[in-house]
């Protein structure tokens, strides 16, 4: 049969030297667990009693206690709403910030898909402009084969005016996509999304 041996447990032998600290502290231990942890009104006066302090000013004081402990209690309770406050704002700001994160974003896609619309006009315009230019040039480089007259003289003009007339169709998209791109919010846009931010105009266009 196997035995143990105990580690904790009183000690099998104890010196005279520890018997005054050993009854003082089972004396303090015995104190604590017969000390009640509440007294009643009626121990309070008793104790004021044995110190000579008349009741009333005990009752004074046992209402002032009762006054303080109802105004801490309701300081409490309004941290404490003010605390549940604190979080439902906290919350509600946390849904409206990702509500305008999200309307942002959206946003932001409409605003790259318009950009980029106007965009693709543009460039449009421009090699419509550059297909006119084209073709008044072929005409001046055989203008010496045409005959001398009103009929070449109409017919150079035409050419001439065909490249106007798209030089100003691609200035007014141009303008349209500048604008756009240069106002609030489109401009943060272009700047996030690598848009061109302005578009020269037919007169700042040296190549077509």
């Amino acid at each position: 049969m196997s035995t143990t041996t105990r580690t904790g447990g009183p000690p099998k032998d104890v010196a005279y030297d520890d018997v005054n600290e050993l009854i003082a502290t089972a004396t303090r231990l015995m104190q604590k667990d017969a000390a009640p942890d509440t007294l009643t009104p009626d121990d309070v006066r008793k104790i004021g009693e044995e110190l000579d302090i008349p009741a009333r000013y005990v009752d004074q004081a046992l209402e002032a206690l009762a006054r303080r402990r109802e105004e801490q209690a309701r300081e409490a309770q309004a941290q404490e709403r003010l605390a549940r406050l604190r979080r439902v704002r906290l919350r509600r700001s946390a849904w409206v910030g990702a509500a305008v994160m999200g309307l942002l974003a959206v946003s932001g896609l409409v605003v790259r898909n318009g950009l980029t619309t106007t965009l693709a006009d543009v460039a449009q315009k421009r090699a419509q402009v550059r297909s006119v230019m084209e073709r008044r040039e072929s005409l001046r480089a055989r203008q010496d084969t045409l005959t001398p007259g009103l009929a070449r003289d109409a017919e150079l003009a035409g050419a001439d005016n065909r490249v106007a007339i798209e030089q100003r169709r691609y200035d007014e998209r141009a303008a349209d996509y500048n604008a756009s791109a240069a106002s609030f919010p489109n401009g943060w846009v272009v700047r996030l999304t690598g848009l061109p931010p302005v578009l020269p105009l037919s007169s700042e266009v040296s190549t077509w």
